[in-house]
């Protein structure tokens, strides 16, 4: 969930007709960094954040939140997306990124190492 200076920023969105809220939604798993990469425009910044959200009624989002700063200057880039899940990809998504899952009711993860 994105923060800023009041906390963590609640947010809402529309995915397929159906409203998908941060603030009564649990967190699943969550992946953040930061990294460097150039393009057309010059070197730039990229810090990540993606959460991936379980409702009350067992659907899962995911939340992606990123903000672009090029190191030449320049006002940053912020940008947040959402998509719905399946459990099967809730899952993929998980393994495919190396988030550090915290609360994994609701999936059928592999036994622990």
């Amino acid at each position: 969930m994105p923060i800023d200076d009041d906390g963590p920023v609640e947010m809402k969105f529309v995915i397929k007709g159906r409203t998908f809220d941060t603030a009564t939604s649990n967190v699943v798993a969550i992946d953040r960094g930061i990294a460097m990469r150039a393009n057309r425009l010059g070197d730039h910044e990229k810090r990540y954040e993606s959460v991936l959200y379980r409702t009350a009624k067992g659907t899962f989002f995911l939340h992606d939140h990123s903000t672009v700063k090029y190191l030449q200057g320049g006002k940053p880039v912020t940008e947040d997306d959402a998509e719905d899940l399946t459990p099967e990809q809730a899952i993929e998504w998980i393994e495919n990124h190396g988030a550090v899952v915290m609360n994994d009711e609701g999936l059928a993860l592999p036994p622990e190492a």
